[in-house]
């Protein structure tokens, strides 16, 4: 008697822990499939039970049990087809047979028609069963999948957001929640879910390159970078992080990092050809930004032959063609900045033809421009001028003029000269019109250089 009942007992812990590991292993899985344990059967049991259920159907086609033999046991087996049409039999008359579970019905409905590639029989059977179990995660979780499928983040979103209120920790819930936030462009709630997936799975790439992605779009350009410089080598996202760390390098003006970047970018291949494109863009833009001018026009004209009217690509190439055949011009617009200040100190003693001119400050605080003052003495004249060289090669507007008129009257210069290796717009030209500032665009530029 004693030991009966203690094997009772042993018996009801090991029910419990047994019960307990299983419900750890449906709270942690990837996935989930509403199929329950599959029962052994031997291949005897299985042909009596379709032989019986067979029969019962021909004498009565609407035979519930029949159908959930054969229902059943095609899920199991996992013959989708004959599944997915026993279920769908089986449907109408749930409403109606207290026998039926018309939630497990429509549950296994819905998993049938997606293995056949069926999301719209598979959409309306899992909101059946929604309509049964408003909560239930499988129901949820594949309803945003068919959603996000379709593009329909938002409500895709909706039904992620009701499984992981379910399973918190579920890896692919949260990995499809924050593609789906991420595309809504809701970045905090996108980064929250993408950082709860790398918790559980760290080496999830297309997650970290999400993620990173994510904070890009919310300045956090640090966190970013360092994901995007991770994921450089890889087959996959290896390209586009490439092309987004060299990004950022060069917005922070890490012109060398970024020509790195997307060097590596463009080594991957089978890269999509508008990243291929985008690459090249952008490293000719950083290539530039060197001093490597030839490299940039090379890559202009490779991205020209692929894809004529890429972006100002055309522009660039009429622009720099020209710098890049003198070396002057080239040294004015892209060389070092000690390259440019000497020009630009040479220009300013050189500018008025038979004067004396002696330089008495450079200001060399932006990258775009520098200011010279100097003190000039002509035979018409002896007074102070301030001279402004301008590196872009573009058109510049009035705005610019006009702070170099404050400029001009706070240093009490007699006059100004602006110089650049572009040309200057409509309003520009007007507003000096009446003041004493020349104006002196390319081809005036080009005379200047020719005596060096």
């Amino acid at each position: 008697m004693n030991f009966v009942f203690y094997l009772l007992i042993a018996l009801a812990v090991a029910g419990l822990l047994t019960g307990g590991v299983l419900l750890l292993v449906k709270g942690r899985g990837a996935t989930r499939t509403g199929a329950g344990p599959r029962r052994s059967r031997s291949p005897r049991e299985r042909a009596a039970l379709l032989r019986e259920a067979r029969r019962r159907l021909e004498q009565n086609d609407r035979d519930y049990e029949a159908l959930l033999t054969l229902a059943d046991l095609s899920y199991e087996e996992q013959d989708h087809l004959e599944a997915f049409k026993h279920y769908q039999a089986l449907a109408p008359l749930a409403g109606t047979n207290p026998e039926i579970d018309p939630f497990l019905v429509n549950l296994r409905l819905g998993h049938a028609a997606l293995k056949l590639k069926n999301p719209g029989e598979a959409y309306r059977a899992f909101l059946v069963a929604r309509s049964i179990r408003e909560k239930d995660f499988e129901v949820n979780y594949n309803l945003g999948l068919i959603e996000l499928g379709r593009k329909r983040y938002a409500k895709a979103a909706g039904f992620f957001a009701v499984a992981r209120a379910q399973d918190p920790d579920h890896p692919a819930t949260n990995r499809h929640l924050g593609t789906s936030l991420y595309r809504l462009k809701m970045y905090p709630e996108a980064v929250r879910a993408l950082e709860k997936v790398l918790d559980f799975e760290p080496e999830d790439r297309q997650t970290q390159y999400l993620l990173a992605r994510a904070y890009y779009a919310l300045n956090q350009t640090e966190p970013a970078l360092r994901i995007f410089l991770r994921l450089r080598p890889d087959p996959q996202v290896g390209a586009t992080a490439c092309l987004f760390a060299g990004t950022i390098h060069a917005q922070t003006r890490r012109y060398r990092q970024a020509v790195e970047d997307f060097d590596l970018g463009l080594r991957h291949a089978g890269s999509p050809a508008s990243v291929v494109l985008e690459l090249k863009y952008r490293l000719a833009a950083a290539a530039l930004k060197e001093g490597e001018l030839s490299r940039s026009v090379k890559l202009w004209r490779e991205i020209a032959e692929a894809q004529p009217g890429y972006k100002d690509v055309g522009q660039k190439l009429k622009e720099y063609q020209e710098i890049n055949r003198n070396r002057n011009l080239q040294s004015f617009i892209v060389g070092p900045s000690s390259e440019f200040i000497s020009l630009c100190r040479k220009l300013a003693i050189r500018y008025f033809p038979g004067s004396s001119t002696s330089l008495t400050s450079i200001d060399t605080r932006r990258s775009e421009y520098i200011d010279i003052q100097a003190q000039v003495r002509t035979r018409q004249f002896e007074e102070p001028v301030l001279f402004r060289f301008i590196r872009s090669g573009g058109v510049v507007g009035e705005l610019v003029l006009r702070e170099l008129y404050a400029h001009f009257k706070d240093q009490r210069a007699g006059r100004g000269v602006c110089v650049c290796a572009g040309s200057f717009s409509a309003e520009a030209v007007r507003f000096v019109e009446a003041r004493m500032i020349d104006l002196v665009g390319r081809e005036q530029l080009l005379e200047l250089l020719k005596g060096f």
